[in-house]
């Protein structure tokens, strides 16, 4: 019998990547969308694709309460660019406690929490992101509660350089211009692309945990497939493509919090000396996708560049 899965965000990045390929395996896996607006159009096609779509705001414990009955696994993320967490920054830990509490108490079997280390930690509190604070603060209440869970670190997006707006194609100088805020042309970011390899890790964790549970549970997976500088992302591009392109640093992203966040990956990088991929992430049979993957299918039609 298909074990119920409840996919938070089922509409944003993440969740949705979850959805759309849990969709893909009936046989497997249901799916319970949650979603504050059941009829908005991303809402509404991933009905048509099979998924339950059900109305819950993290914010309301009784919404999560019924949203995830009779789950057998989840999918939990939040979002730090949500106007309720925007306004009340506060409001994402609790948002996430809240996923916790409800998946407890209606006997979720595996939680999968997509989280990210403490700044705090990482700067020796010089360099503080509530943008990390809040999703590591609900790490230590999986924890502390001992919910059944595993943690994925997820990298820094290659669709970013879609969804905003981060690269261009200049066709009155043939170039291509990438620009985004802060982060410098040599810093390493690790990458993650989010619609082909975050659901297929989610989906390994589900598929081995009855066998794997006592290796992989409070485990931390890595999901990204190598660290990468802006120019290594120019680099892939003038070899997929034949444009060349320049790289420009803006200074800030309007957003103080992430403005914190990009700083620290300038001093810090991310997740230390972490071997990309992860070979935990390898055991669980998963192979993640590459730069030049992400170029050929969604970067350079984006751009409206022809593929050599």
């Amino acid at each position: 019998m298909p074990r119920l899965i409840a996919v938070c965000g089922a509409t944003g990045n993440q969740g949705g990547s979850v959805a759309r390929l849990f969709l893909q395996h009936p046989n497997l896996y249901q799916v319970r969308a949650l979603t504050r607006d059941p009829q908005s159009s991303p809402a509404q096609r991933l009905a048509e694709l099979g998924a339950e779509v059900v109305r819950a705001d993290l914010t309301v414990p009784s919404d999560l309460s019924e949203a995830l009955r009779g789950c057998w696994g989840v999918f939990g993320v939040t979002n730090f660019y949500d106007s309720k967490i925007k306004d009340d920054p506060g409001s994402e830990e609790q948002q996430g406690r809240n996923l916790v509490d409800a998946a407890l108490a209606n006997g979720v079997q595996c939680f999968v929490w997509s989280t990210l280390p403490s700044s705090h930690k990482i700067s020796g509190g010089r360099l503080v992101s509530r943008i990390y604070e809040g999703k590591y603060h609900v790490d230590d209440y999986i924890r502390e509660t001992d919910c059944p869970a595993v943690f994925l670190y997820t990298g820094n997006f290659y669709e970013n350089m879609v969804f905003r707006s981060h690269m261009r194609y200049n066709r009155e100088l043939d170039r291509v211009e990438f620009r985004q805020a802060i982060i410098k042309e040599t810093t390493k970011l690790a990458m993650l692309y989010v619609q082909r390899d975050l659901g297929v890790v989610t989906k390994a964790v589900f598929d081995h945990w009855d066998d794997r549970r006592g290796e992989i549970n409070h485990q931390y997976l890595y999901c990204a497939n190598a660290r990468l500088t802006p120019l290594d992302i120019l680099v892939s591009v003038k070899k997929l493509t034949g444009k060349d392109g320049i790289y420009e640093a803006l200074s800030t992203t309007g957003v103080p919090d992430r403005d914190i966040m990009f700083q620290l990956y300038n001093e810090a990088g991310m997740y230390g000396t972490k071997t990309l991929p992860d070979e935990n992430i390898l055991k669980l049979g998963v192979q993640m996708h590459t730069i030049d993957d992400f170029v050929r299918e969604v970067l350079a039609p984006h751009l409206g560049i022809p593929v050599l």
